[in-house]
Order: structure tokens, then sequence, then C-alpha cells
């Protein structure tokens, strides 16, 4: 009730003054400033009006000033605004049967309308106290007059001039702010001297990034084709307070080179809780336009304002993407509700209460946030294969070859858990498994007492129910008891149930690279759409009467832009490091940076020696070697043997 007082103080001094000690002044006619401050987001032009909507005597009580003698201001049909007040809903009160009466019933002048305002029944609506005090401003806006006390036109702050004292609606005029960059806005406030206020819209935003590894973000990353990128986007609820109804529409477009795995890798989640799609959001891939998918909430006034609001989602890097130091880009904005005055009242003509995307999308005044981008960037390895040595008339087809080696990923899997609820149909089991169908049985009976040693079994809580404690401990000592009939004892607890619920979690994974290619008459391959990572290049066939080479390991290096990604031109840098082939960047006829070539020669084979020739001339050598080395031998024996 407190933050109550503080929201309606504007509005307290309008209650009728009695008493003495007063010093009265007629209504006046001094000139008073009205100084708005836009919101620090907000960087559009703003011509702001003011209406007066309380008139009354000026008067001084203990110092202060405030009105007295409450009448209609001049700025708005005080009939036509009592008569709205009495049939808006919103401002029922629960009766002390239960039922439910309009705090303004009653009320048949302005004075009475004060009164309210400033009253127990004010904090006692069945909405937020903050959205009953701008409902009140809605409903005045919706019954002014064409009388306007004051306008100024410009950006941060601006300086409105107004005759008299009394309570005044500040608004923006309409079709006077461009919508792409900024918000309408109104509030009420009281002026007795030169006045200040704060505007409370909000222009909202997001940020859009994509995942490095399973716990870090950025602008930008890099992955192989067939592997699969994961994206997160982060935004808050916005300040709904003043509409019926809010649109908040999320916009995504990929690539060419990038393939949307699908709304089943969406996850949403508002502050700790995990939506359902289908009910608390919609995804739209039909009909989207330029983009490839469309997020829109269902209702994000469900959710406290400045809420967190987390987005995951994922795509595969497929054969079109852009190879080298250009990056392939995902696209990202969000669409909002920014003028509190439109006609929407939150129920399509089809009767969809829940419309998620507008049904006429021309007709709705909607903001947009700039473009959110990512960049995802892939690299090439080129190969050309020579027999014997680098030369055109020496190009080698039919040798094959297996590039191998680990890439990092990021992979989205969406995972089941379960909660405590009364509208559960989930029983937790023994094993720790959950099931739905229902136990049979409740009979328990004493089985002995727990000790240090007791794993399993029933004991009696605080409220006499029987559970399985989390802590084991918590058995010693404890009698202890089993279910012995039905299907009971298999269940840990059989009064709880529970609620199935889905979560996305990221894991960062090692993702297995296999490609096999063979070269053609030109003697080319091209190992397209590499990430980052380690790799080794395999001669699996060689061509025939060619040496076979020795594997070829090597490492691919990437490094994001410095600055981020703002305009999505920004390019990356890659390397290539190996101590068994010298490569070259854009070399063998590619221009593009971030490509890598290569050559790979193919020595022939050696071949055995057969007549003639130094072969044949090296065994009569030796051989004749030998049979001197013999006859000698022989001559010196004989020699011994005469002696």
């Amino acid at each position: 009730m407190k933050r109550m007082k503080k929201i309606v103080s504007i509005l307290l001094a309008m209650a009728m003054v009695l008493g003495m000690g007063l010093t009265v002044f007629a209504a006046d006619n001094n000139e008073h400033k009205i100084t708005v401050t836009q919101n620090v987001d907000d960087k559009t032009e703003h011509t702001y009006e003011a209406y007066q909507i309380f008139a009354g005597d000026l008067a001084t009580v203990d110092g202060e000033q405030i009105l007295s003698n409450i009448i209609w201001g001049k700025g708005v049909n005080g009939e036509a605004l009592l008569a709205a007040l009495k049939a808006d809903n919103t401002f029922k009160v629960a009766g002390e049967e239960g039922n439910e009466t309009n705090i303004f019933a009653d009320c048949n002048t302005a004075a009475e309308v004060a009164k309210v305002l400033s009253g127990e029944e004010f904090g006692n609506s069945t909405v937020s106290e903050s959205t009953l005090t701008d409902a009140f401003a809605r409903v005045v806006e919706n019954n002014l007059t064409d009388v306007v006390a004051g306008t100024a036109t410009g950006e941060g702050n601006v300086e409105i001039t107004v005759i008299g004292s009394g309570y005044y609606l500040v608004k923006d005029k309409n079709g006077s702010v461009d919508t792409a960059n900024g918000a309408y806005s109104r509030f009420m406030l009281q002026v007795v001297s030169d006045a200040t206020a704060t505007v409370k819209s909000e222009v909202p935003s997001g940020d859009k990034k994509v995942y490095i590894d399973d716990v870090t973000t950025g602008d930008a990353n890099n992955a192989s084709i067939g592997s699969h990128v994961s994206y997160e986007i982060t935004s808050k609820v916005p300040n709904y307070v003043g509409y019926k109804y809010y649109y908040f529409i999320m916009n995504d477009k990929l690539s060419e080179g990038l393939t949307f795995d699908g709304v089943g890798s969406i996850a949403v989640k508002v502050g700790d809780t995990t939506l359902t799609q289908g009910e608390d959001y919609y995804v739209y891939t039909e009909n989207v336009g330029d983009y490839t998918f469309r997020l829109a909430f269902a209702d994000i006034m469900n959710y406290e304002v400045g809420a967190n609001i987390v987005v995951t989602y994922s795509a595969t890097i497929n054969d079109k993407a852009i190879v080298g130091t250009t990056g392939n880009p995902n696209t990202w904005n969000l669409q909002y509700s920014n003028n509190p005055d439109d006609t929407f009242d939150g129920e399509r003509t089809d009767g969809e209460n829940t419309p998620g995307l507008p049904k006429d999308e021309d007709s709705e005044a909607l903001g947009q946030t700039p473009d959110e981008k990512t960049l995802t960037y892939v690299t090439e390895l080129d190969i050309t294969k020579y027999a014997n040595s680098v030369a055109d008339d020496h190009l080698l087809a039919g040798a094959e070859f297996t590039l191998t080696g680990i890439s990092k990923q990021v992979v989205l899997n969406t995972v089941d858990y379960y909660e405590a609820s009364e509208n559960g149909t989930y029983y937790l089991l023994l094993d720790g498994t959950y099931t739905e169908t229902a136990p049979t049985g409740t009979e328990y009976v004493e089985i002995g007492v727990g000790t240090k040693d007791t794993t399993t079994g029933y004991i009696k809580d605080a409220n006499g129910d029987y559970v399985v404690p989390t802590d084991k401990a918590a058995y010693v000592g404890q009698t202890l008891y089993k279910l012995v009939k039905g299907s009971a004892e298999k269940y840990a607890d059989v009064n709880t149930k529970y609620e199935k619920k889905t979560a996305t979690e990221t894991t960062y994974v090692d993702a297995l690279v296999s490609i096999e290619l063979t070269t053609g008459r030109d003697g080319k391959i091209s190992f397209k759409d590499l990430g980052a990572g380690k790799y080794t290049l395999t001669e699996t066939v060689t061509p025939e009467g060619f040496n076979t080479i020795e594997p070829i390991e090597f490492e691919i290096v990437f490094t994001a832009p410095d600055r981020g990604v703002v305009t999505g031109d920004e390019t990356c840098m890659w390397d290539l490091v190996s101590e068994d082939i010298e490569v070259t960047e854009g070399g063998n006829g590619n221009s593009l940076g971030g490509v890598f070539s290569a050559n790979i020669i193919n020595q022939s084979g050696s071949l055995l020696p057969s007549t003639g020739g130094i072969g044949t001339t090296i065994f009569y050598v030796v051989g004749g070697i030998l049979v001197i080395g013999a006859g000698i031998l022989l001559v010196a024996k004989k020699r011994m043997s005469n002696r």
C-alpha cells in the first residue's frame, strides 16, 4: 500500500480541503512550465500536448500548495469520462460478499472522482497498482476535448508552458512519433508550480549471439559443413503498462549457407520459466516474407516487466556456405507495440484472444529495433596433385585422399525434467524414473529401525506423511516402513505428482570430420567448409606406379573480427599450420582470402635392374674379385704345405 500511495501521490491533494489556517486563492492564471524528460533509449523527436483534467482553488496548507473545490478541467469531457470510468471493468474491486463493484459507481462529480482516487478503494482493484494508475490515464485520454493547454516539440528534455494550476494529462500528439525508433507515451501530473516528469515509455531492445563453446557466446564463430551452429537471443519483458495488448515479435533470417534446424530446436525462457510452444508463444515459418521464421509471444503481459527473456535455437552449415574470410550472416530484429492509444483491444475479429502476429500488420502501431547480426565462418583447403614435379603436364589423376579430424561444435539438446505440481500426471519411482501409472495400495507396515547402512524404505516426516528422504542419514533411528499392497511399494512418494517439462541445454562436443575425395584429370580436389581444428590428410589410393605419401597433419586456427560484428561485412582471419605441407593462401588460381592451397607430389616407384648396365657390371666385378681372392688363397695354402 505504501507504493500505491506513492504512485497516486499526485492525486491525493484532489480531495476537498476543509479546516482552518487555509490561505485560499481563486482559480489562477499562473504560468507554469512542465519539463518532460525522455527515456534515454528513445532518440526520436516528440511533440507533447498537455490537457487540463482537474482544476480548482489553489491553496497553501502547512506550506504545501494543493487544490481544493475540484472541478473538471477544460481539457476533458467530464460527463463522458465519468460514464467511461463506471463502464470500465478495470476499476472493479471485491465486495464483502465476494461480488465486484466499480469503485467509481457512486461518483457524480469531479470532486467525488478525486476523492476515490485518493482513497483506499483505488489500492484494492483486481489489477496491479501501476497498471491501475495508467488505466485511469488511458480512460482520460479517450475523453479529451480539443482544448490543448500547451504543446512543445523536441528531443531529450522538452519544456511545455501551460496557464493555470491543476492536474494535467501529457501525451504524444497523435501521428507525431517515428514509430520505427520511438514510442508513444502519456502520464498525469500535478501542476501547482513548475513541474518535471520522466517518460515511462521504453524502446525495447535485444541482443543476438552465436555460441562459441557451450558457455561462451559472441558475434562470430566458425564451423564445418554439416555441423550445428547454436544461437542465443536475449531481451527483457517490455514496459507494457497502459497497453490493452502488447505485440512482441522476434524475426530471424538465416543466410543461404545456414539451414534452420526447425521449430523443434527453439526453446524460450522468461525468468526461470520455460515456455510452451503453441501456448505461450508461436513460431511461424510460412508466409513470413524474407524471414526464415518469426516468433511471436501469445501475451507478453503475462510476465513481470523487466524479466529476462532467453531464446535459443540452432542451424546447420550446408554446402552453399560462403567460404573464406567473409562470414555467413544470421540477422535478427524485434518488433513491438509502441502506441498505447492503438485501438487493438486484445481480441481479433476471428475471436482468437492470443493472436501472436497481428491479423493486419500494416494497421498496427509497431516499432522495430535495428538488425542484430552474427557471422559464421568456414574455410577450405585445395589440393593439386602432381607426378614427380610441379608442371602443367604433370597433373596426376586417380589419387584418393581421406581427410579426418576433430572439429568442435555446440549442440542444443532438449532434455526432460519434472517439477512437483498439483496438476501433474507423473509419479516418482524408487529407481529415480517417472511413470504416469498411478500407484495402487497405500498400506504401510513397520519393518524395523533405520541404521547408517539403511538406503531404502519409508519414514514419517513431521506431518505424519510417509516419505523417502533425500538425505539417507535421516534413516538413522527412525522407524522404517514399506508398502505391502499393489504397486505402491515401487513409488518414492504416492502422494506427490509431477509435471513433465522440457528444457534446452548447450553441449560443446567433438564433431568427427571424415571426407573422401579423388583427384580428377586436373589433379585437383577441394576440402570445403572446414572449421578450426586438427586434421590428418591420408592418401588411401595411390595411382599405379607411384609411391604413397606419408600422412600429412595440419591445424586450422580461427580468429574472429577483433571489433565484433556491426554491419555483417566484417572479415575474420584464418591460419593453417603444418610441418608436413607447404600452403599458400589464395593460391592455385583461387583468389579468396581464407582459402588455402597446397601442391602434393607423388614420386614414381623405383625399377629393379635387369641386364647390362651398372647392375651386371657390379656382379662381374664382385665375382672377379672373389675368384682372384680364391686363387690367392689356394696358392698360399700350397706353399705352406711344401714347407
